[in-house]
């Protein structure tokens, strides 16, 4: 059994549209009908929570709400404590993502890896989002790997073993159990990259895979203006950087031909 896990945060109408989309679509595309939870995190739009309530049996979806504002670590470990509890294995859907590849599930079971992530596209023109993760030497933060190029890019289709984007990503039961649940100290942003770099400090791989494909409608959410946003992003960084200040990234730096 696998259970779906999607955080929820609605500040405005077109928030709920894009939640039931991405519900809708794991139903639709998923070879074996997974458990879906929507853990709200305390939305500001409290009658579009009221609504979603509404929706749980006609979409398939079980609902959890935060007491208050917890940040996306907080809100996805409800969903992997009940993973890790009940002997599922775990998947993270953003809100705003909707899967295309039907048999996501299996294609992600059948990989040899503890963590899997998928080719994320970009709506409209369909230019990669998120084709895995590096390190950049330049900037000396982690970034997607060719994002904005084609997703016809003969690079991207190939299968990589790196970190992994959590907008999308599969954990196996035996991961959680070696590995633990996400660090809820990461409130927003950076919290995938730590989980991966445990999971490859615990001997386990991370697997990029491009036959599963979605689209991340990545500027719904992320392109409103949030301080409080901001300062959660910029203190996930800094616990990055310390929490793994000696680890050698190496293996994770585009190599210069």
């Amino acid at each position: 059994m696998t259970l779906v896990v999607i955080p929820v945060f609605m500040r405005e109408p077109p928030d709920f549209a894009v939640t039931l989309a991405a519900v809708e679509s794991v139903h639709r595309t998923a070879s074996d009908q997974p458990r879906v939870l929507l853990v709200d995190d305390c939305s500001p739009a409290r009658a579009l929570v009221l609504e979603l309530a509404a929706e749980r049996q006609r979409f398939g979806f079980e609902l959890r709400r935060n007491k208050v504002n917890e940040g996306f670590s907080r809100s996805v470990n409800v969903g992997l404590r009940m993973a890790l509890a009940e002997g599922e294995d775990a998947v993270l859907v953003n809100a705003d993502v909707e899967i295309l590849t039907p048999g996501w599930d299996r294609i992600m079971r059948d990989q040899d890896a503890a963590v899997v992530g998928a080719l994320l596209l970009y709506p409209g023109e369909q230019l990669i989002q998120h084709a895995g993760t590096f390190f950049s030497l330049l900037t000396r933060i982690w970034d997607h790997r060719f994002r904005f190029a084609p997703a016809t890019l003969p690079e991207a289709l190939v299968p990589c073993r790196c970190p992994v984007t959590a907008a999308f990503q599969y954990i196996r039961h035996s991961t959680l159990e070696a590995v633990g649940v996400y660090d809820p100290e990461f409130r927003m942003a950076w919290e995938d990259v730590d989980y991966c770099l445990r999971v490859f400090d615990a001997g386990l791989d991370c697997l990029y895979a491009p036959e599963v494909r979605a689209l991340h409608h990545e500027s719904i959410f992320r392109g409103r203006a949030d301080r409080h946003l901001d300062e959660w992003q910029s203190k996930g960084l800094a616990r990055l950087t310390d929490k793994h200040r000696h680890t050698n990234f190496a293996q994770w730096v585009p190599e210069l031909v």
